[in-house]
Protein backbone atom coordinates (compact mmCIF):
# COMPACT_ATOMS: atom_id res chain seq x y z
CA UNK A 1 0.00 0.00 0.00
CA UNK A 2 0.86 3.28 -0.48
CA UNK A 3 -0.20 6.28 1.36
CA UNK A 4 -0.02 9.92 0.18
CA UNK A 5 0.26 12.70 2.50
CA UNK A 6 -0.58 16.37 1.19
CA UNK A 7 1.11 18.99 3.45
CA UNK A 8 -0.40 23.00 4.04
CA UNK A 9 3.10 24.31 1.79
CA UNK A 10 1.23 22.55 -1.40
CA UNK A 11 3.70 19.54 -1.20
CA UNK A 12 3.02 15.95 -1.96
CA UNK A 13 4.82 13.14 0.48
CA UNK A 14 4.60 9.39 -0.22
CA UNK A 15 5.49 6.12 1.65
CA UNK A 16 5.34 2.95 0.02
CA UNK A 17 5.46 -0.11 0.93
CA UNK A 18 3.08 0.29 3.62
CA UNK A 19 0.36 -1.67 5.26
CA UNK A 20 -3.19 -1.43 7.04
CA UNK A 21 -1.80 -1.56 10.08
CA UNK A 22 0.49 0.91 9.51
CA UNK A 23 -2.78 3.45 8.36
CA UNK A 24 -4.51 2.65 11.49
CA UNK A 25 -1.51 3.72 13.30
CA UNK A 26 -1.24 6.82 11.74
CA UNK A 27 -4.71 7.52 12.10
CA UNK A 28 -4.49 7.01 15.63
CA UNK A 29 -1.16 9.72 16.02
CA UNK A 30 -2.82 12.19 13.88
CA UNK A 31 -5.84 12.13 16.69
CA UNK A 32 -4.06 12.29 19.23
CA UNK A 33 -1.69 15.11 17.80
CA UNK A 34 1.49 13.00 18.09
CA UNK A 35 4.47 12.55 15.34
CA UNK A 36 3.04 10.82 12.63
CA UNK A 37 5.97 8.17 11.67
CA UNK A 38 5.76 5.42 8.97
CA UNK A 39 8.77 3.95 7.12
CA UNK A 40 11.47 6.92 6.79
CA UNK A 41 8.89 9.27 7.54
CA UNK A 42 8.27 11.85 9.90
CA UNK A 43 5.69 14.27 9.95
CA UNK A 44 3.77 17.18 11.81
CA UNK A 45 0.45 16.03 11.95
CA UNK A 46 -0.34 20.10 12.40
CA UNK A 47 1.48 20.36 8.51
CA UNK A 48 -1.25 17.76 7.12
CA UNK A 49 -4.15 18.60 5.47
CA UNK A 50 -4.74 14.84 4.11
CA UNK A 51 -3.44 11.62 4.13
CA UNK A 52 -4.76 8.43 1.75
CA UNK A 53 -3.63 4.74 1.11
CA UNK A 54 -3.91 3.13 -1.79
CA UNK A 55 -3.42 -0.27 -3.76
CA UNK A 56 -3.67 -2.27 -0.73
CA UNK A 57 -1.43 -5.63 -1.55
CA UNK A 58 -3.38 -7.91 0.87
CA UNK A 59 -2.73 -11.55 -0.44
CA UNK A 60 -5.36 -14.23 0.12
Amino acid sequence: MTIVFRLKNSEKVEAYGCSEKDLTRLVSQFNNGHLMRVKNLCINPNEVISFVGYGNEEKQ
